[in-house]
């Protein structure tokens, strides 16, 4: 028998389920790695916005020229509003084409997919189900788990 296989699949799975507390915390703002050009591209639109991101280190980054909505819904959490309050204060999230879009001005490093896409909706987002691979249409989520296997 395998001692502590349960254990080892716990590690696995809880990043699939959103539960990262076992990773080293960067700030969400951090730059990506170099080397991320060879993750797929997954996409996320939704009323009239339009994302690109790429995983890289087990992060999530939106990228460059990506537009976000202006406005945001009743269940836009506390915490996102205050992200995205800190991404518009940088510079990394400015004004776009119109006045119900922001616009990526560079690529931005997030926690998670969730994250990313409340950023992007202005709403709560399941991310993992959300961003899709470009050419393929796959989930993130299913993508990630056959990654992991």
């Amino acid at each position: 028998p395998h001692i502590g296989a349960p254990a080892v699949r716990v590690w696995v799975i809880l990043p699939l389920v959103g539960f990262d507390l076992f990773r080293p915390r960067r700030p969400v703002w951090a730059r990506p790695a170099a080397g991320a050009d060879s993750a797929p591209v997954f996409t996320f639109s939704t009323g009239g916005a339009s994302a690109s991101a790429r995983e890289t280190e087990d992060r999530f980054v939106v990228l460059a020229g990506s537009t976000g909505k202006t406005a945001t819904s009743g269940t836009f959490q506390a915490g996102y509003r205050a992200l995205r309050e800190r991404l518009l204060a940088d510079g990394s999230l400015v004004s776009g084409a119109s006045s119900e879009l922001l616009t990526f001005a560079s690529d931005v490093v997030f926690a998670s997919p969730s994250a990313a896409a409340a950023i992007v909706a202005g709403r709560s987002a399941s991310g993992p189900i959300e961003w899709k691979i470009t050419e393929t249409g796959q989930a993130y989520r299913d993508w990630r788990a056959a990654t992991l296997e």
